[in-house]
């Protein structure tokens, strides 16, 4: 078994080294045809069987965008998944509206059509949320209609999203329905339980990734990935951890200031914080670029203001 001091001594300058970078894990795991379907059954309860009609969306530039989202058209849905491991946002219906939007008009629709009398078939759009934060859930359905002002009976629009816990259990109904899912879910476990015990957050994010190799978990895909999982889960604990403070911060500013500006202070802050972190990694421009929606400008500016300091 690996120890504290092999990972000290070996493999976390290994890391720091490679400037190789993945930016979505759970995307890269079920990125094949073969593994959506699978992740598809164990999300929605369908059982399509492995050539199923399958496609991976990627749309990075869409407003409701974000480094850890999945799309896929599989048969006759789409379906929308994003992976939360911090508290879920009441938000995530009114998130998703733009990127549904995005979605069908780069992809499944041809404008000049819209104009024709023939209705225009779509596959039918599913959301979720995929929870494996450490909050207990307060609610596992998010409606767009919860935001509206105005409350009535029938609505002229609605989007609902799902939210399911992939928290690791043994005995949870989704994970036992996905090996892929239940070993990622039992990777992102043992990293928090390496990070109890006192490893530091880079260490016990080898160290669990070493632990599962060993217990012959997502072997194939943690061996032929392993530095940029491991660069990809440290940004991902420090995003979450950067924001979670900084929404904190800027809600309670906001009762001197004003609510929302002290949110969209605490948004931009983060962002640039978030910006510098992945700069100090030395991961390329591009790929921070799409994570934060700052221009390559900027980050140059960034990146030479850090160099003089």
């Amino acid at each position: 078994m690996t120890t504290k001091e092999q990972i000290s001594n070996e493999i976390i300058p290994r890391l720091k080294s490679d400037n190789k970078y993945r930016s979505k894990i759970l995307a890269t795991l079920f990125s094949d045809s073969a593994s959506a379907i699978e992740l598809c059954n164990a999300v929605t309860g369908t059982n399509y069987p492995e050539n199923a009609p399958a496609k991976n969306l990627t749309l990075n530039n869409s407003l409701g965008w974000f480094h850890n989202d999945l799309a896929s058209i599989i048969a006759n849905q789409i379906l929308f998944m994003i992976e939360h491991q911090s508290r879920i946002s009441a938000n995530m219906p009114l998130r998703y509206l733009p990127y549904i939007t995005d979605t069908l008009y780069r992809y499944l629709i041809e404008v000049k059509k819209l104009y024709g009398s023939a209705l225009q078939k779509i596959p039918t759009p599913k959301f979720y949320v995929l929870y494996n934060g450490t909050q207990p859930l307060k609610a596992t359905t998010l409606r767009l209609s919860d935001a509206f002002l105005l409350k009535e009976a029938n609505l002229s629009i609605e989007l609902v999203v799902e939210v399911i816990d992939i928290n690791y259990n043994e005995n949870n109904p989704v994970l036992k329905k996905s090996k892929k899912l239940m070993g990622y879910a039992y990777l992102i476990e043992q990293i928090r339980q390496q990070i109890n015990q006192d490893f530091s957050r880079d260490a016990a994010i080898s160290y669990a990734i070493d632990l599962c190799i060993k217990e012959g978990i997502l072997v194939k895909f943690l061996k032929e990935n392993y530095e940029e999982v491991a660069k990809m889960f440290s940004f991902e604990y420090n995003y979450e951890d950067e924001m979670s403070v900084l929404q904190e911060e800027a809600w309670e500013g906001g009762k001197v200031e004003g609510i929302e500006q002290g949110m969209e202070k605490g948004k931009t802050e983060g962002i640039f914080s978030v910006a510098k972190k992945m700069l100090a990694m030395g991961i390329e421009l591009t790929t921070i670029a799409k994570s934060t929606e700052l221009t390559i400008d900027t980050l140059q500016d960034l990146k030479q203001q850090m160099a003089l300091s």
